[in-house]
């Protein structure tokens, strides 16, 4: 609503239909109120919209692992789930819009400068049980302790919920035994694993070891 600020004759303030009044260095001023215009989206926005939900909303189960996983990756003020997003829309997602998916073997939990275990693997141990094995020897010139401690993950795509523990198992131990939920029982699981120092300041980057069925 505008307001007469002298008289009939004299400058209004506020706004007063599409004006806006005010006024300026002794001076009464009126200014059209800006139009808003409502653009339909490109086809490209489409696109990158598709993708950057897409991946968002998966991610945004792991946040736990994610706040751990990318603080050393993230940079200029980001947070660790912006480095998360940044990084694996440009790794990790495949297809033609609008059927865009997830390319679980180019995911990444982690990003780090901590030496990942060159033999790693998981196999299917009994029933409802996956186990994570890898060795003591390093990739590269990175560090590792037999201290560090493992997190392991085993996402289930057609019930969309995973299952991890982090934390608890040492580099020394050498393998792990998760148990499954009973229902993924003839799902298959796309499984990860990645190294946290005993101190929590350090991470290595995460591998992705396989997709296996659950039996």
């Amino acid at each position: 609503m505008g307001k007469l600020s002298r008289g009939f004759l004299g400058g209004f303030q506020g706004q007063l239909g599409t004006a806006y009044g005010c006024f300026w260095r002794l001076m009464d001023l009126v200014k059209a109120m800006p139009r808003k215009v409502k653009r339909a989206p490109t086809e490209k926005q489409q696109q990158v919209q598709l993708r950057w939900t897409l991946m968002t909303s998966f991610l945004a189960m792991f946040s736990e692992i994610i706040k751990i996983g990318y603080k050393q990756a993230a940079v200029n003020g980001q947070s660790a789930m912006n480095a998360a997003v940044s990084h694996n829309l440009k790794n990790a997602v495949t297809g033609v819009a609008p059927d865009y998916t997830l390319d679980f073997s180019k995911l990444m939990f982690s990003k780090g400068k901590l030496a990942l275990p060159i033999s790693r693997a998981v196999v299917v141990d009994g029933d409802a049980e996956v186990r994570f094995e890898w060795g003591l020897e390093i990739e590269g010139n990175g560090k590792s302790h037999p201290t560090d401690l493992g997190t392991f993950i085993a996402y289930n795509p057609t019930k969309n919920q995973y299952v991890c523990l982090a934390g608890e198992i040492p580099r020394s131990a050498l393998k792990y035994t998760m148990p499954m939920p009973l229902d993924f029982s003839e799902d298959r699981v796309e499984c990860y694993i990645l190294f946290v120092s005993a101190d929590g300041k350090a991470v290595s980057n995460s591998a992705y070891i396989g997709n296996i069925p659950i039996v």
